[in-house]
């Protein structure tokens, strides 16, 4: 049903004169559940239920979507869209061309046994009360939990004027702790978290209670923490802290939307050099169980890994139909929508950094004085400026190659290139996390992932 809607509203553009059309058919289901202490704020299920027809009519774009499901509506959204882009066609200056994609007929499957869908609500809110529960009682200094549990199960049908025809299942579970300690007048917090693109039996594999334990002894330890210095320091990233830094500073600014609004800082960069010769970073959507993995995307093209930086040189961007022939590059896959109620838009998928031949350790050994960095409580980043600022979750200092004390409120900041550059070592390890990624109004899952890294003459504390 869903493909034929979706085809439906592509043949109703064409017939009225578009050049271009793709749709989008969504039906899912999802589940939210939050817990403070011993109450359940938020226990929803929501369902969505759409078609979104998005055409190029006179060289411009048109789109509109409807909730009824049904071919009369989705002829009628088409109409729409198209009446919408010929409105505005004689406005452009610019008409907009595509590159158009090899035909892909296909059916995803979801990488599940137990359908989230499938289970009942009573379950789900166990996982919230274990976290809360386990989390709460590991300390006399823990004074509040809280924990949500997230949970979707979609079929998206794709179809394009091109000849994409596809349906697609995906399942998405994700939760978190978060664990709150004090002591006199300091009140801090951590959290643990995880994301999985199996079904339920997800968690047969592994053991909630770590998550909560973990979460709470990281806020007791920060109890003991000092302030953060400010100046310039060597400064060790963790995995968590590293893959923030690649998705939103490197990641973002290799959209290539952006690079063809002038909104990057990497733009007319391709085959220069970046940074160190130590970083490669891909965004790879065909990442076996990513987060943010899918094997065709919203424009119905089939997905590639992309490598972005590769030994310190920029080599590619992440492209959709229009901006891929705008650059005159390949289309690789790069154009997500959040729902059959948005537009299509480029997107990261699974952002990650390769890792080097260092151990952990052996990236502390190299700094006389500076700063371990772990975890992220957010930021903000300036494509078009290159800068970024991270707050830490939680820090260290370095003194002569060893952890010493537990520093609080620390931030980095600084500019993407110059910090490329400052990559001094690259640590053997990495990991992966899950995530969500907003742009233009829309969230899309995005995962990201890091080895530890060492970044020299990084500002910790705010800019000097």
């Amino acid at each position: 049903m869903l493909l034929d809607l979706a085809e439906t509203g592509i043949r109703e553009a064409i017939r009225l004169g578009a050049s271009y059309a793709d749709a989008r058919a969504d039906s899912s289901i999802g589940t939210m559940i939050r817990r403070s202490n011993d109450i359940f704020d938020q226990t929803s299920k929501s369902v969505v239920n759409g078609v979104g027809v998005r055409v190029v009519a006179n060289g411009a774009w048109g789109f509109s979507s409807t909730v009824i499901m049904t071919k009369e509506a989705a002829i009628d959204a088409a109409r729409k869209a198209v009446s919408s882009a010929k409105a505005v066609a004689s406005t452009l200056k610019d008409k907009i061309e595509i590159r158009t994609a090899d035909p892909a007929k296909d059916s995803v499957k979801a990488a599940s046994v137990l359908d989230p869908s499938e289970v009942e609500i009573g379950r789900k809110m166990q996982i919230a009360s274990v976290l809360v529960n386990i989390a709460r009682n590991q300390d006399p200094n823990i004074v509040s939990a809280s924990s949500v549990y997230m949970d979707g199960s979609g079929r998206r049908a794709i179809a394009t004027s091109d000849g994409a025809s596809i349906e697609i299942e995906t399942n998405r579970i994700l939760f978190t702790i978060n664990a709150v300690a004090k002591d006199a007048d300091k009140l801090v917090s951590a959290r643990e978290y995880e994301g999985t693109r199996k079904g339920f039996e997800f968690f047969e594999s592994i053991d909630l209670r770590n998550y909560a334990r973990k979460a709470s002894q990281r806020a007791v330890a920060l109890l003991k923490a000092k302030p953060a210095p400010s100046g310039r320091y060597s400064v060790v990233m963790d995995t968590e802290l590293a893959g923030t830094f690649a998705h939103e500073a490197v990641g973002h600014a290799c959209e290539a939307d952006l690079v063809v609004s002038g909104e990057s800082i990497l733009q007319n960069m391709l085959g220069k050099r970046i940074g160190s010769d130590l970083v490669t970073i891909c965004d790879d959507p065909t990442f076996a169980n990513g987060w943010g993995s899918f094997k065709y995307d919203d424009e119905g093209v089939r997905a590639v890994k992309r490598i972005l930086v590769e030994k310190g040189k920029l080599m590619g961007y992440i492209s959709d139909k229009e901006t891929s022939a705008k650059l005159g590059v390949q289309l690789n896959g790069g154009a997500r929508a959040e729902s059959y109620a948005a537009r299509p838009i480029v997107r990261m998928s699974n952002t990650y950094m390769l890792p080097g031949d260092y151990s952990v350790d052996e990236l502390f050994e190299k700094v006389d004085q500076g700063v371990y960095a772990k975890g992220t409580r957010g930021g903000q980043v300036d494509t078009s400026k290159g800068t970024f600022q991270f707050s830490a979750e939680e820090a260290y200092m370095i003194e002569n190659g060893r952890l010493t004390i537990p520093l609080l409120d620390v931030s980095l900041s600084g500019l993407t290139l110059e910090t490329l550059n400052n990559i001094d070592a690259i640590a053997n390890d990495i990991k992966y996390h899950p995530g969500f990624c907003g742009k233009a109004s829309q969230s899309v899952p995005a995962g990201d992932g890091a080895p530890h890294f060492l970044a020299r003459n990084v500002v910790v504390g705010g800019r000097t």
